[in-house]
């Protein structure tokens, strides 16, 4: 059911932007950041479940939280930033939203950047013994 009204608020945000780009310019994309933002709090609930569900998935299985922790953070980095930068892009930004990528890809690496140390440490282990 929420696919229905999100899919229903994309539409009618893209209508109203459509009519308002005639009318007032200025004013369009601010219809753009507002469906979305609706779009995004519909979305909070669905995000909830699925961390929940997560861990519960993690008490079972016995994982190391931290790892699946890196893994839903830079998830939430890449549709964030993506996010982004297709609105910039939208507004005939192509600059601002390359930089707005570029920038999720510096976050996402700077957040893996403790499993990467692990793992080299494993691998240097490895090839000592």
């Amino acid at each position: 059911m929420d696919l229905l009204k999100i899919s229903f608020i994309g539409i009618l945000t893209s209508l109203l932007y459509g009519l308002l780009r005639q009318v007032k310019p200025e004013f369009a994309p601010l219809v753009i950041l507002g469906g979305a933002a609706v779009i995004t709090v519909v979305l909070t609930d669905k995000f909830l479940d699925v961390t929940d569900t997560l861990d519960s998935m993690m008490e079972l299985s016995g994982l190391e939280k931290e790892n699946v922790s890196l893994l839903v953070k830079s998830t939430a980095i890449c549709v964030v930033t993506q996010f982004a930068a297709d609105i910039c892009y939208d507004n005939s930004s192509s600059t601002l939203g390359s930089a707005v990528e570029i920038a999720g890809r510096v976050g996402a690496i700077t957040l893996a950047m403790p499993m990467i140390k692990s793992v080299v440490q494993i691998a240097i282990g490895l090839i000592n013994t």
